[in-house]
């Protein structure tokens, strides 16, 4: 008798626990009705499931196949092709079926950011409910699409291969959600913290927090928003953009050069009202060179303007932007290449920027201060002061990119600057002398060598008190005195000196003609003219020396001596013969 009991008790347990493991099909309308009853209030609602089963062990859980959920307006934010929700042990022994959780298998959930939840009438959960967790308590995606749209952002894209999930116990209680998935072909991992999604639904203020994890961009913002009127959004903000030209694939838009190179960070104090954001306190890093100060972005229409002040203590161009495109091909010809640079096509920029030290390479200037301006397709570089060899430094480069090519007008002013040490900084030791400097240039082409040809412009120079290392003109028109003049001979030592010596240039089609062209000294006096052709490399140009007094006054008997250069810069013919 007693082994019939223990095989009954054993057969008994045996048929429970697979009652336990099996699925019991349950009406679809109820478990609709179950859903949306714990729903949180935010303009959501779950439809019946095409079917629906209930299983006890390992634990109560409802599995669905082909779950919806449907915004107020009716439109479908998410499907999944089947679903686990388990149930509460509470609201399970009074009858109820009270989700906790849910699990999506391949869900597809479409995101319209031109479109936000409306929030239904306030309501509570009833306690009795047994529904401690809502039905969003805790949301785990396998294998997910998310489909991101905007009408009024030309916005429709894929993020495939979703996994992750999302916990939000209550409405009025902290939602944090944790994602990952592969959106153009980057792997792109989200994570966020809304203290009070409810709240922030209503139109009122809460914490939030966001971070996102990629190959070209990390991102990390946290403070607080406040939706009443225009949302706005007042926090902290570091972002770590490692490749912006992968950032642009990532977000479909054009690329096109950037001030700050291709790699760069800000962070700061962060304010966003409607579509526009300032940042202050702001700290941004490119390429090992650092600035701080105050940056604004705002977004009009299809375009972006970003504006500032940035200031640092020392800025090396070269790190920032490309160098300057190479004008001589291998062979010494003026390159063919197209010229790489176009203006940014879809920001606009008004930037204010200052540095102790700015650099370009090996040479340098100090407490320089500019600014930088693109608009529609043109960039404007000021330079509006700075000290740079001894003197005061202005200048100005204009670059435009038209159905002609690249134009660029270059202005340049330098005043009282040690001319000496800048012909030294670029190799060539022999020339002294305190002066001034003015050039306007003006270019057309899609490469220099089609550019060089459409060079216009004018340039002026004013030296005083120089000297010529290497030979004398002084000495070299007595010798021609005595006999034909030997540039070989004559002009291999010495010292010319002048005290002022003025040069204008007017430039066109590429080719620059000397107007005025006077060296006066001690001893010399010295009128330039000629011409220069760009185009062509070549020179044809002539000095006529003649002797001076002390005070470089000429005398009417006084020897003369002219200084003919023609042919090539590479290897130009120089002659000397007694002037006339």
């Amino acid at each position: 008798m007693r082994r019939s009991v223990k095989w009954s008790i054993a057969v008994a347990a045996i048929v429970a626990i697979g009652a336990g493991f099996c699925r019991w099909p349950i009406a679809s309308a109820r478990v609709g009705v179950e859903l949306n009853r714990v729903m949180p209030p935010i303009g959501l609602h779950w439809r019946g499931p095409a079917r629906a089963y209930f299983a006890l062990l390992p634990w109560p859980t409802l599995r669905v196949i082909g779950v919806d959920l449907f915004a107020a307006d009716g439109h479908s934010v998410l499907t999944a092709p089947s679903a686990r929700f388990p149930l509460s042990l509470a609201a399970l022994t009074r009858g109820r079926f009270a989700p906790t959780g849910a699990t999506l298998e391949s869900p597809t959930a479409l995101i319209d950011l031109d479109a936000a939840p409306a929030l239904a009438e306030e309501r509570v959960v009833a306690e009795d409910s047994g529904a401690g967790l809502s039905a969003w308590g805790r949301v785990r995606l396998l294998g997910g699409v998310m489909h991101v749209v905007s009408a009024s952002r030309h916005i429709d894209t894929l993020i495939e291969g979703l996994d992750g999930g999302l916990d939000w116990p209550q409405a009025d209680s902290p939602l944090r959600a944790s994602v990952a998935g592969s959106w153009r072909g980057e792997r792109v991992a989200i994570r966020g913290r809304v203290d009070n999604l409810g709240q922030a639904l209503r139109r009122r203020a809460a914490k939030v927090a966001l971070t996102i994890e990629s190959r070209p961009l990390a991102l990390s913002v946290d403070g607080a928003w406040d939706g009443s009127g225009e949302p706005s959004f007042v926090g902290t903000l570091d972002a770590d953009i490692r490749s912006l030209a992968a950032l642009k694939r990532l977000l479909d838009v054009e690329d096109a050069p950037f001030p700050l190179g291709d790699a760069f960070s800000m962070s700061g104090k962060a304010q966003v009202s409607g579509q526009t954001m300032t940042l202050s306190d702001a700290t941004v890093t490119a390429s090992g060179q650092k600035l701080e100060g105050a940056l604004s972005i705002a977004r009009s229409a299809e375009r972006y303007a970003v504006s500032g002040s940035l200031a640092a203590d020392q800025l090396d161009l070269l790190t920032l932007i490309k160098p300057p495109p190479e004008l001589l091909s291998p062979t010494g010809e003026w390159s063919q290449t197209p010229f790489a640079f176009s203006p940014p096509a879809d920001v606009d920029l008004d930037l204010r920027l200052s540095a102790a030290r700015l650099q370009w390479g090996p040479h340098a200037i100090a407490d320089a201060a500019g600014a930088l301006m693109c608009k529609l397709g043109s960039c404007v570089a000021t330079l509006l002061e700075a000290n740079a060899y001894q003197g005061a430094l202005k200048g100005e480069l204009t670059v435009a990119r038209g159905a002609r090519g690249l134009t660029t007008v270059a202005k340049l002013s330098l005043v009282g600057a040690d001319l000496g040490a800048i012909c030294t900084e670029f190799g060539r030791s022999a020339f002294h002398g305190i002066g001034d400097v003015e050039a306007t240039l003006r270019s057309t082409g899609f490469a220099p060598s089609d550019s060089i040809l459409s060079l216009a412009g004018e340039a002026s120079a004013t030296v005083r008190s120089g000297a010529i290392d290497g030979f004398s003109i002084e000495d070299a028109i007595r010798h021609s005195q005595r006999r034909p003049g030997d540039i070989a001979r004559d002009f291999v030592d010495g010292v010319t000196h002048f005290s002022e010596a003025r040069l204008r240039l007017a430039i066109a089609d590429g080719v620059a003609t000397i107007g005025e062209g006077r060296v006066e000294g001690p001893g010399t006096a010295i009128d330039l003219g000629g011409m220069i052709d760009f185009a062509q490399r070549s020179w044809q140009a002539q000095a006529r020396a003649t002797q001076a007094d002390t005070e470089g006054a000429p005398s009417p008997d006084a020897a003369r001596l002219t200084i003919v250069l023609s042919g090539p810069w590479s290897a130009p013919n120089v002659s000397a013969a007694p002037g006339d």
